[in-house]
């Protein structure tokens, strides 16, 4: 009886290993993020052409976010009937073009709020995903084509334990009807690399865990226009990358900060830390052993640069090292974003005056405008060299 049971364990631990090396999905190597279309401002509308150009560029898939509460669902009740329109059309031009697509479910932050610290909240999210698992079936959409992302940027301070089993029964609905689709997990804290650290996971052989790289915000986020309200980063402008670069005092760089203490000391870390290539890979590969410890795949569902208050050759360097560390630990990736405030193309045609706060800019007319990549964005992101 006891050799049963123990051979009987055996075979289900080897089959664990079985199954993650026959696991569904795409590849998920090179992707965009289409932000600001279905979640978000809603201020950049994709057409069939911008599918064309991403496919053409030599991208294998994108990035989806979705606001839910622009299908009609909220979370105080139980789903009904969703407008899935929107959606059901970017997929079939995703689909036209051979891109296969992350459907990533991305909330407002009061959503996000609400669904963290309500048992109910979280009954309801469980009940949108069982409909969305069932819409999207995997015999019309194949799980070559569709991926599933549960949550963008989930937070639960410090409640891990709690959002590890929000996910599984998230997991157990979806897997009813879904049993092949890759399911993409976000990492606790925000998606960082550090709540990637922090997890354990599931024991699912179609999971991809995903983390976001926007180290270090003196990069990334300089000039930003809303959040970090206690830091100076919003006055910074022009701070180059690599580190090695900066030349000047933080009064040249963040001359109209409130507090030119606090600007000082913030680039003094920036510098000090020695941002670079090198130190960039230290970071990534921190993630390539987490999968390596847990048998698990990983990806990089977010990584970009604000481009309105740094130079383009530093915005692009940070970018090209981000890439080159995620390719050479073999981790997939998908750059925030394609057109918006960290946007890799140039609009061209009948375009609006930029946002005086943001400096976005919105697509007057889809059927005039159009978006060219800009060739440093490519030569980044897809460059061998």
């Amino acid at each position: 009886m006891l050799f049963r049971l123990f051979a009987t364990l055996i075979l289900l631990f080897c089959g664990s290993f079985s199954a993650f090396a026959q696991a569904k999905g795409p590849a998920l190597h090179r992707g965009l993020n289409l932000s600001n279309w279905l979640a978000n401002a809603e201020r950049q509308p994709m057409t069939e052409r911008d599918f064309a150009q991403i496919a053409g560029a030599g991208f294998d898939h994108i990035r989806l976010p979705v606001n839910p509460e622009l299908l009609g669902f909220h979370l105080d009740q139980k789903p009904g009937s969703l407008d899935l329109k929107a959606v059901d059309a970017a997929l079939a031009m995703a689909v036209k073009y051979h891109l296969a697509v992350i459907l990533d479910i991305h909330p407002s932050g009061t959503f996000m709020d609400k669904l963290e610290k309500n048992a109910s909240a979280e009954e309801n999210f469980i009940g949108l995903w069982d409909v969305l698992a069932r819409h999207y079936d995997e015999k019309n959409y194949p799980p070559s084509q569709l991926s599933f992302e549960l949550l963008n940027e989930p937070h639960y301070y410090p409640a891990e334990k709690h959002y590890a089993e929000f996910m599984q029964n998230l997991m157990n609905a979806i897997r009813q009807s879904s049993p092949q689709r890759l399911i993409v997990i976000g990492a606790p804290h925000g998606s960082s690399l550090d709540g990637l650290l922090s997890m354990q996971p599931l024991l699912d052989p179609n999971i991809i865990y995903d983390f976001h790289f926007y180290e270090p915000y003196m990069v990334t986020h300089q000039g930003i226009h809303r959040g970090f309200e206690k830091k100076m980063l919003r006055y910074f402008h022009d701070v180059p990358y690599p580190a090695s670069k900066v030349d000047h005092e933080a009064d040249f760089y963040a001359a109209d900060a409130p507090s030119q203490g606090q600007a000082e000391k913030e680039l003094r870390d920036y510098v000090q830390d020695g941002w670079s290539s090198e130190v960039v890979a230290g970071r990534i590969v921190l993630a390539s052993h987490w999968a390596t410890e847990h048998h698990m795949r990983v990806m990089c569902g977010e990584f970009g640069a604000l481009r309105n208050h740094i130079d383009a050759p530093s915005r692009y360097r940070w970018i090209a090292d981000t890439r080159k560390a995620l390719d050479a630990n073999g981790i997939g990736w998908d750059l925030w974003d394609y057109a918006d405030l960290m946007g890799i193309v140039q609009l061209q045609g009948d375009v609006s005056t930029p946002d005086p706060v943001d400096g976005s800019i919105r697509l007057n007319d889809v059927t005039k405008g159009s978006r060219v990549f800009e060739p440093e964005a490519l030569q980044a992101l897809l460059s061998e060299k």
